[in-house]
């Protein structure tokens, strides 16, 4: 179970990342046509920061837990 914890915070590092690196190909992905306001590159970066970070820190927790579960036995 901390093995798919582990690869899902992997896997919100990548996709914020692909954010960050990629702003433009990402708020097209977001794009809604009936949308008010176009969602922006601006905004594309700002959601990539938010994954990159949470996924680090998910990362960072899920490190310890292993590191807790093989030190207790």
């Amino acid at each position: 179970m901390l093995g798919v914890f582990l690869l899902l915070a992997a896997l919100f590092v990548v996709f914020g990342a692909y954010l960050l690196r990629r702003p433009e190909r990402a708020a097209a992905l977001f794009a809604d046509r009936d949308a008010r306001e176009r969602f922006r590159p601006r905004d594309a970066r700002a959601i990539g920061l938010v994954f990159t970070l949470g996924g680090l820190g998910l990362v960072a927790v899920g490190a310890v837990r292993l590191v807790v579960m093989l030190t207790a036995h």
